[in-house]
């Protein structure tokens, strides 16, 4: 255990020289996703709204404002009229989803009823324009293609094990339009998970993939060049 912890921490550090600050990155896309977005450090009106209710809220409870932070700027970035969540934790990065682009669509699907009834009583105290869907998420994933076509925007929450992901994977790759954004949690739980992702990156429709060690972003662009960027986050 002590072994595999050592690995695990020389393998980030190393990592962190890898495309920092868009060192060694020839495409103007990507050097400009990791400078702008990534590692984009201006501040915003939604961070402090969203954080002091998590203040008033849930107190000193565990909170991942890095992420949920870099999830707004995806969003801001991208500017997707729909948007999917795949699981919906404690309802603070739905905020952080919805927030980045007020005027789109997100559903968030969470089969689990009292994780579902928490999200919806935190998201209603800043209200915008969500919508729960009490189904399994290839379900949900199923009936949204039925109902709405492609979904350009798509946040998978970590998952238990592979199965799980790969099913996922299926429901997803149908839904993605021309230019769609993919991010996945939990990566690197397991080698299998792994495995899955980089197969899911394969895709025809995927271009570009930033690595960012817990979860990865998969962004869907006839005009872009195959690529993947590992970029510490």
């Amino acid at each position: 255990m002590y072994r595999f912890a050592i690995k695990q921490y020389c393998s980030r550090e190393i990592r962190k020289i890898r495309h920092r600050k868009g060192y060694g990155v020839h495409s103007p896309f990507a050097y400009g996703f990791i400078t702008r977005v990534i590692e984009e450090k201006w501040s915003y009106y939604a961070y402090r709204q969203i954080e002091e209710l998590h203040r008033a809220l849930h107190g000193k409870r565990p909170f991942d404002k890095r992420k949920g932070r870099l999830f707004f700027r995806l969003v801001n970035y991208f500017k997707p009229s729909v948007m999917v969540e795949c699981g919906c934790e404690d309802g603070y990065t739905s905020l952080y989803l919805q927030k980045g682009n007020p005027d789109a669509q997100l559903f968030c699907i969470e089969p689990d009823a009292a994780l579902r009834a928490a999200a919806e009583e935190v998201t209603t105290q800043l209200p915008g324009n969500i919508t729960f869907i009490g189904q399994s998420i290839p379900e949900g994933l199923l009936s949204l293609k039925e109902g709405n076509g492609e979904i350009p925007f798509i946040y998978l929450h970590r998952q238990a094990d592979v199965g799980q992901y790969e099913q996922a994977f299926d429901r997803i790759t149908p839904l993605l339009p021309e230019k769609g954004v993919v991010i996945v949690d939990g990566i690197r739980q397991k080698k299998e998970i792994l495995k899955a992702w980089k197969a899911f990156t394969q895709k025809e429709k995927t271009k570009v993939t930033f690595d960012l060690y817990a979860f990865g972003i998969s962004v869907c662009s006839p005009k872009l060049n195959r690529q993947n960027y590992i970029v510490p986050f």
